[in-house]
């Protein structure tokens, strides 16, 4: 059972009286504890979010909790998000993010070409000092624990779900000077008995990119893509009466770009995954939506987003043996830089990080793989589709790269394709 220490107490949210000692400790800026050791002091502060307060790990100290407890966050440094955190993405102890972007909200002459997708080649390259909309994407899904998953949420994770974790995590970032709350727009569940209602919201929501100039970011799952007059449109899911357009220039370099992504989508049964759009837009005069940086995420029934093919197995497999893990994500790295797909939480005392092996040989840069096998309170385990996936004490990372003293890129046998003893 998770427990906490406020006011010299120690407290469950099972208690009855838990939310309101959160409100309490959320006024008087109270710290909490995390009970999950013993052997140190895990600080958490009370944040207020969407639907009331939440304890919420402080920054940077996810990786410290046991795997088992719910603020368990898997280390920076196996996934994309180790690369933006403190030069793109900076967070403070009362819980605000503060992001770099690599994209405008504000368009102007310069500004006029769609700059995420007039890159014919799908891997984005960037240092980590600015997000691209992807990067954003990604952050704001791993700000919301969308990537996370336990069991008991089997069936209870759909779109109002997301949309309020989401809104939670927006409402805590800052970009631009400003807050980025007022600058998304995340389409609410259509229902057929209060549609005047989301019309008027939604009116309201919009307000500012009817301003001259101003860009917004809209975040949805993509029904359709098809053909306009003088383009394509995308629709979104609960938002039929509200196309986002792209001109025939922007269309090609669209399916040029997310050619993956698309196949991906497509290649899912319609009850099996959703694609996830995040793009900034304007509003023409008309009101119809112009669209400029684009970025799609496929992600499974479960929201989990994934990359491939053998990384929708491995979900799906994770999922059906109701194990609890955190799903990696790259942010801005490139495919050839190698990230924890998953990293499981349900084996003490360590957790274990599990990558998909390559089927080939590849050129790793050796410093990059010494830091990642070196990540304190892991276990590494390589996966293979059909295979099952580990218990605690069975992982291994046998990998020879430590005989190499130039540290200079050199060719190693498949990644992690070990025979465990």
């Amino acid at each position: 059972m998770q427990s906490y220490r406020l006011f010299d107490r120690s407290v469950s949210p099972a208690d009855e009286d838990f939310e309101a000692i959160l409100a309490r400790a959320h006024a008087k800026r109270a710290r909490a504890l995390c009970e999950c050791r013993d052997d140190v002091e895990l600080a958490l502060y009370v944040a207020k979010r969407t639907g009331g307060c939440v304890l919420a790990r402080w920054p940077g100290s996810g990786a410290q909790h046991l795997p088992g407890c719910d603020h368990y966050d898997a280390p920076d440094d196996l996934t994309g998000i180790g690369q933006v955190l403190g030069n793109a993405v900076c967070e403070d102890e009362t819980g605000d993010v503060y992001l770099k972007l690599a994209f405008p909200l504000k368009r102007g002459a310069a500004r006029a070409a769609p700059s995420a997708i007039t890159n014919e080649k799908p891997a984005l390259k960037h240092n980590g000092r600015k997000l691209s909309m992807r990067g954003l994407l990604h952050v704001l899904w791993y700000k919301a624990e969308l990537t996370h998953w336990v069991p008991r949420m089997a069936g209870k994770r759909n779109w109002y779900v997301v949309r309020r974790a989401l809104l939670g995590a927006v409402e805590h970032c800052w970009a631009k000077g400003a807050t980025l709350g007022p600058c998304v727009f995340i389409p609410e569940t259509f229902k057929s008995d209060d549609v005047a209602g989301i019309a008027g919201r939604r009116h309201t929501t919009l307000a500012p990119a009817r301003v001259s100039d101003t860009l917004m970011v809209v975040i949805g799952e993509v029904k359709s893509i098809g053909a306009s007059r003088y383009g394509e449109v995308i629709t979104l899911r609960h938002l039929a009466d509200w196309p986002l357009y792209m001109d025939t220039d922007t269309a090609a370099r669209f399916h040029k770009r997310f050619a993956l992504e698309h196949d991906l989508w497509r290649s899912s049964a319609a009850e099996d995954g959703h694609l996830i759009i995040a793009a900034s837009f304007a509003l023409r005069p008309s009101g119809a939506a112009e669209m400029f940086d684009i970025a799609l995420m496929p992600v499974t029934r479960e929201w989990l987003p994934y990359e491939n093919l053998p990384e929708r197995e491995l979900l799906r497999i994770a999922v059906a043996a109701q194990r609890k893990f955190v799903k990696g994500l790259r942010v801005d790295l490139n495919p050839d830089r190698t990230i924890a797909n998953i990293t499981l939480t349900d084996t003490q005392p360590t957790a274990i990080a599990v990558h998909i092996a390559a089927d080939t040989e590849n050129e790793i840069d050796n410093d990059a793989l010494a830091a990642f096998l070196a990540t304190e309170g892991v276990e590494h385990f390589a996966w293979r589709p059909g295979a099952t996936l580990p218990i605690a004490g069975v992982a291994s990372t046998i990998i020879d790269w430590a005989s190499k003293a130039d540290h200079s890129l050199v060719r190693l046998p498949p990644f992690f394709d070990a025979v465990h003893p």
